[in-house]
């Protein structure tokens, strides 16, 4: 049994620190862009171990990219509620434009 919770925690830990070096890159690396939120999607209920449920919220940004073109991507770490149409700087991963770093809340 304890093998099978081990298993669990490298399983998050893995994708927590996977998201966390994206960010770290995205924040060295990365392309400024000024974007707005396009849609804001409420998932399944994630269950603390306390027993409280929490919604789950994801937020999409809609932006241009270097080139002109527009597109959509998720943010990685919406550390605060936004609104639908909210203005954001957000910086993304050239390759990688379905991700994005928000980086300031700009409105």
């Amino acid at each position: 049994m304890t093998g099978i919770a081990i298993a669990i925690v490298g399983f998050f830990a893995f994708f927590v620190i996977r998201t966390y070096l994206w960010q770290y890159s995205a924040k060295l690396n990365g392309i400024d862009a000024e974007a707005y939120v396009s849609l804001i999607q409420h998932d399944a209920l994630y269950t603390h171990p306390n027993g409280r449920k929490y919604p789950i919220t994801y937020y999409y940004v809609r932006f241009r990219k270097d080139d002109g073109s527009e597109t959509e991507a998720r943010l990685l770490n919406p550390n605060k509620k936004l609104t639908m149409g909210s203005h954001v700087r957000i910086r993304y991963l050239p390759g990688h434009e379905d991700v994005a770093t928000l980086m300031e809340i700009m409105d």
